[in-house]
């Protein structure tokens, strides 16, 4: 028995599997080494990771790139059997391949989870290393159990057919969290029918399963608005406000502001009374150096004080009581990944639960529930 995708013909062609080398331009007077560029397209049958095992291993055998992945992949499969999808995900993952879905290609069901398996290294880690482009489909949806026989049981058939689809969905679950990818959108998907496809199509989707958007700009809002957006992706949506309740600081009030906030946290928790004595000196001096330096030596300490660029806008959630949840974003109008976050809460400056996947920091300058990629749902 396996388990199929749902919108899988019998006349679909089989897995194909090309690669082709890619070099990277110089940097910093140094040629780069070039980047397999590999290509899956078709139907994943069983015996099917084994063939992509063996060319990453002669790919392996090769040596390693400098950008901390062993290739990219670009995928355009309608899916296949479940089984096969989530070994060639974990392959990409145990490898550093980067998984790319271009713009008038689809990965769909299990395509779409062996997509979740892309990932490169960094610093030592294993990081999530997935990209969209705007207009290709990426789709999840539940699976069903392919069988041979029929059994005459009609009613013993539907209780194995739910089953094996509670089993199949605790797999694919449990996969999605070895992946680093958000569970619940995942199980969202497989409680609909397998002919349902769920695609990922707005900005909340994208962040939760640590996939980047190609070509993808900025958003043209105001500044005050991105920073809105800054706030209610990095608490998923916890924090959302008005524009017109949200205050505008410059970088020099921003750290006045957050050093305040750290003394006041130190001073109520009646602990290291000599660093609190010392801030509010500092506080209290009006020297700016001294701030300067006192800010930057708290962020090195392990207190998550961000970097202030240009602008910081601080916002209040007054659903949840004064002084309760607050939110402090600094960004630049010139670089989109150029931010800052912090959240202020009665233990203090603390860093905010999500961040934007590392290559597209941009990513969370837009509404969690904006339609990014539209036209791949246009298209289903």
């Amino acid at each position: 028995m396996a388990f199929m995708a749902g919108g899988v013909g019998s006349n679909a062609s089989a897995m194909t599997l090309t690669t082709e080398p890619i070099e990277r331009p110089e940097s910093a007077g140094k040629a780069l080494a070039s980047v397999p560029r590999l290509r899956l397209t078709g139907v994943l049958e069983p015996g099917d990771s084994d063939r992509v095992r063996d060319i990453l291993e002669r790919l392996r055998s090769r040596g390693k790139s400098d950008g901390g992945e062993l290739a990219t992949i670009e995928l355009d499969s309608a899916g296949g059997t479940l089984e096969e999808g989530l070994r060639i995900g974990r392959l990409f993952r145990q490898f550093g391949v980067t998984t790319i879905v271009r713009s008038k290609a689809r990965c769909l069901s299990a395509c779409a989870l062996a997509f979740l398996g892309g990932a490169a290294v960094e610093a030592g880690r294993i990081v999530p290393s997935r990209r969209l482009e705007i207009g290709g489909r990426l789709g999840f949806h539940a699976f069903y159990a392919g069988r041979e026989d029929r059994s005459a049981d009609a009613a013993a058939s539907r209780a194995r057919g739910v089953a094996e689809g509670r089993a199949a969905s605790a797999m694919i679950i449990a996969y999605a969290v070895e992946m680093g990818a958000d569970s619940g959108l995942i199980a969202r998907a497989l409680i609909r029918p397998p002919e349902d496809m769920t695609y990922i199509i707005r900005v909340r989707e994208f962040a939760a399963l640590n996939v980047c958007p190609m070509g993808l700009d900025r958003p043209r809002l105001a500044l005050i608005e991105q920073a809105v957006n800054l706030c209610s992706n990095a608490t998923a949506g916890l924090l959302t406000q008005w524009t017109d309740l949200v205050h505008e600081y410059t970088a020099r009030e921003a750290r006045n502001l957050l050093l305040g906030e750290v003394s006041r946290s130190i001073t109520a928790a009646n602990v290291r009374k000599g660093l609190g004595a010392r801030l509010e000196e500092i506080m209290r001096s009006g020297n700016e150096t001294a701030k300067d330096l006192a800010y930057g030596e708290l962020a090195a300490a392990g207190i998550a004080l961000p970097v202030l660029q240009d602008k910081a806008f601080h916002m209040e959630d007054a659903r949840l009581g004064p002084h309760t949840f607050e939110c402090l974003a600094s960004l630049s109008p010139h670089e989109q990944g150029a931010y800052g976050v912090a959240l202020i809460t009665p233990r203090g400056v603390v860093a905010p639960p999500h961040v934007a996947p590392p290559s597209c920091p941009a990513l969370f300058l837009y509404a969690p529930d904006e339609l990014i990629n539209l036209r791949a749902d246009l298209e289903r």
